[in-house]
């Protein structure tokens, strides 16, 4: 069954692509309660390896993403549909090829017809620095941030970052949830995955010198949460994007 005719009646697919396909490094899309992709910018498209968005329109991300990630995306469209809530600015590492992860931003909206009715759902995904610039975090998490960033593999103390946020720990924890959905904890283990990535794919380290960079406790501790976030063993990950 092809997707609801609602879309192209109300233009929110012409709308949207002629917006997005001018904003760089932006990814748009649009999906029917079927979590079919019935509009989507030419840069997503030529992102999941096409020319002509006719190929991607009326399939779903499990046809293009493994299905840890594909699961992941319809939990959240999942949730959208259920509760009419959007998803605003949730950052995640999104591979990009070649070794590299990047960080992303992505907002998700309800799609509702005039009787209110949830038709489907409106994305954007948009690279983490440029996704950041509409939220006014500098003022009060930009210090701590910082010294995440640069001191990662360090053990890093949650209320000495509050410190750094000029905030309370609970304030802090609460604002850094928001923003990111994620705790500050999981944010560093996230930095670190990151910077795991370039290492295994970008030098001969062994995995145990890789770990001590990174800030694991050993092997075994850098296996098991590369392995939970990025859904591959380190080991696996080098032999897939080692830069030759």
């Amino acid at each position: 069954m092809p997707p609801h005719n609602f879309f192209t009646e109300n233009n929110l697919t012409d709308h949207g692509e002629g917006l997005f396909e001018h904003i760089e490094g932006f990814l748009y899309f649009v999906k029917d309660t079927q979590f079919r992709f019935v509009a989507l910018n030419q840069r997503l498209v030529e992102k999941l390896g096409f020319k002509d968005a006719r190929d991607v329109i009326g399939k779903t991300d499990y046809d293009f993403f493994p299905p840890s990630m594909a699961d992941a995306y319809a939990k959240d469209d999942r949730s959208i549909l259920e509760t009419g809530r959007p998803i605003l600015n949730k950052v995640e590492l999104v591979p990009r090829g070649g070794g590299f992860v990047d960080w992303s931003t992505t907002t998700k909206i309800p799609l509702k017809s005039p009787d209110g009715t949830i038709r489907g759902i409106a994305g954007a995904t948009r690279p983490f620095a440029s996704g950041t610039s509409g939220i006014d975090i500098d003022r009060e998490l930009g210090a701590a941030l910082q010294e995440m960033k640069q001191n990662f593999a360090a053990t890093l103390k949650i209320p000495q970052l509050a410190q750094h946020a000029g905030l309370s720990l609970s304030a802090f924890e609460r604002k850094f949830k928001k923003v990111f959905h994620m705790t500050p904890r999981a944010y560093i283990r996230h930095l670190r995955v990151h910077e795991a990535c370039y290492l295994l794919s970008h030098s001969s380290h062994q995995l145990v010198e890789i770990a001590a960079r990174c800030g694991y406790a050993d092997q075994s501790h850098l296996s098991r949460e590369f392995s939970r976030i990025m859904k591959k063993t380190p080991l696996t990950y080098r032999k897939l994007y080692r830069a030759r």
